[in-house]
């Protein structure tokens, strides 16, 4: 359809009376000509002219640009900043600000700011200048060593004197075709909401096979490349919640190909500690310490009893700790043992990938998807361990009045 003269007429008086009305809004913006102006015109017609008129009068280009109300970062959760802009501009829905927020992250035009409720101290050296380096290595090689080891070590301090709940989440796979994304979603939100709730990660969040089978692998319907870009959006669903992260034998795949951790630039913006092996973390929750040693995997894992390996650590390491977490054989387990006259807690956090074919062929079952929650108390030592997340989260609730 050609637009008449009668459509010209009518649109260039109209569009500067009702344009701002209406939002640029086509659709509205047609409707309200039929009605007032073109009754025998159909829907279709009038918003093809409408369409055609833009285009020669260069009107589109008037339209504003609604995502210039994203800030380069924010302080706070994606949700919080869509509900904030959707005050300021009702047009457009607080979901469709999330989706506008997570293309600006992507772009790398904006970005999170994390708002810390608590006080991290990563127990490391300042970085040196390289001559400061050359100098202190030329003194003793042992204090370069002490150095290395010491980036495995860190202390928070949680503020306030609440019960806190620790999660702790291994084996996503995230990309895999047997990967339980949705039951992942749903804990990552449950986290988030629910106060004085945190989240440890014990590595393997992506499926990433470039090292089996790198070909392929760029070709797969979920190729590493997206796989990353959607470790980014799992990691944003936590919020500034998420106390610290080890990397998995999956994640560490690309930096040894590539000589580039994804992972440790991911967490960098979350503001979380991360290390690529090992984290043992000294807690303060009020005047308690709680000390909790995390690996992705290790040696002397034995699929008759899973809990035995984080055991073993304790007895070979220096690590006194008072829970121990090993991911990587997506078998999870929560277990008491007593060291030192003390309980402490094995933990194997399990996988959210429900099947592996080597495993079905050599005889395991599927598992199911599982994040245990920890609760560390303010007043004296007492850790409460549960297998599943939702128990573990109701209980922290209870625990510090929270009404769920």
């Amino acid at each position: 359809m050609s637009s008449s003269p009668t459509y010209e007429k009518v649109f260039n008086e109209e569009w500067s009376r009702y344009a701002t009305q209406f939002d640029y809004h086509r659709t509205n913006f047609a409707k309200w000509l039929i009605e007032n102006h073109f009754p025998n015109k159909s829907l279709q017609a009038v918003r093809k002219a409408l369409s055609l008129h833009e285009h020669r009068t260069g009107f589109e280009k008037m339209k504003p640009d609604h995502n210039k109300l994203i800030p380069a970062e924010f302080e706070g959760s994606i949700r919080e900043l869509a509900v904030r802009l959707h005050k300021q501009e009702p047009s457009i829905s607080v979901s469709m600000w999330e989706n506008r927020i997570g293309r600006a992250k992507l772009n790398g035009v904006f970005r999170i700011k994390p708002r810390l409720d608590r006080e991290v101290i990563q127990l490391h050296a300042v970085s040196e200048n390289p001559e400061e380096l050359w100098a202190r290595v030329e003194k003793t090689t042992a204090e370069a060593i002490i150095r290395n080891e010491g980036s495995r070590w860190a202390q928070i301090n949680m503020k306030g004197d609440r019960h806190i709940g620790i999660a702790f989440a291994s084996d996503q796979h995230i990309g895999n075709a047997y990967t339980d994304h949705a039951r992942m979603r749903e804990d990552a939100e449950m986290i988030r909401n629910t106060p004085n709730c945190y989240v440890i990660h014990a590595g393997d969040f992506i499926d990433n096979f470039v090292i089996d089978k790198p070909r392929p692998a760029m070709k797969a319907q979920i190729p590493p490349g997206l796989q990353w870009k959607l470790c980014s959006h799992y990691l944003s669903m936590f919020g500034d919640d998420i106390l610290a992260v080890v990397a998995g034998n999956h994640d560490l795949w690309t930096k040894g190909m590539t000589d580039y951790d994804p992972l440790a630039a991911q967490v960098k913006e979350t503001g979380a500690l991360y290390h690529a092996h090992e984290l043992n973390l000294r807690i303060r929750v009020g005047q308690v310490f709680y000390h909790i040693s995390v690996r992705h995997k290790r040696r002397g894992n034995s699929s008759l009893n899973p809990a035995r390996v984080v055991k073993k650590m304790w007895e070979d390491g220096e690590h006194d700790f008072d829970i121990g977490v090993v991911g990587h054989h997506h078998t999870p387990v929560i277990e008491p043992f007593t060291r030192h006259g003390l309980e402490r807690w094995a933990i194997r956090p399990g996988a959210y990938k429900m099947i592996d074919s080597f495993s079905e062929m050599i005889g395991f079952q599927a598992e199911r998807a599982t994040c245990p929650l920890a609760i560390l108390s303010p007043d004296s030592r007492s850790i409460q361990v549960f297998s599943d997340l939702r128990d573990g989260v109701r209980t922290l609730n209870v625990l510090n009045g929270v009404n769920s």
